[in-house]
């Protein structure tokens, strides 16, 4: 829902409908920024819930579904365990990127926070995609009700 409402900016600041200080008005408004205000962490309250999501895969789901599985599934879990880094290592750099296009709000600086944001949605959709097809089955037959 965040990742839509920033798109939806996006295109209103490249359509000439809003200006771009909108951008930095919007992502630091989402409530991970306001949970990374309010409890110091990347992502507060919501990232604390997908930490815990991380976290049971890492250390349980994972892992059992390597083992169950004869290693068949140890690509596909290290891929998914690397793209958790890489989705939150885009979500600083855009509020990074928004921090200074409104500082700066040049054709340039724009250009760069909608490129980081358009590189965040392709991560999180692929992300999830990658997932659900490769381990649902998995996950339903190893591992049964979750």
């Amino acid at each position: 829902m965040e990742i839509a409402q920033i798109g939806a900016v996006l295109e209103r600041i490249e359509a000439g409908e809003t200006p771009p200080e909108h951008l930095q008005r919007i992502v630091l408004s989402l409530d991970m920024a306001e949970n990374f205000r309010a409890f110091g962490s990347l992502c507060g309250r919501e990232c604390q819930v997908l930490k815990f999501h991380h976290d049971i895969e890492s250390a349980d789901m994972f892992p059992r579904i390597e083992a169950a599985g004869g290693g068949v599934f140890r690509e596909v879990v290290a891929k998914l365990m690397a793209e958790h880094e890489v989705v939150h290592e885009l979500i600083v750099r855009l509020g990074r990127a928004a921090n200074t296009l409104a500082e700066d709000p040049r054709e340039e600086n724009f250009v760069q926070a909608a490129v980081i944001f358009r590189k965040l949605e392709e991560v999180v959709r692929s992300h999830f995609g990658y997932e659900e097809t490769e381990l649902a089955e998995a996950i339903g037959y190893y591992l049964g009700a979750i």
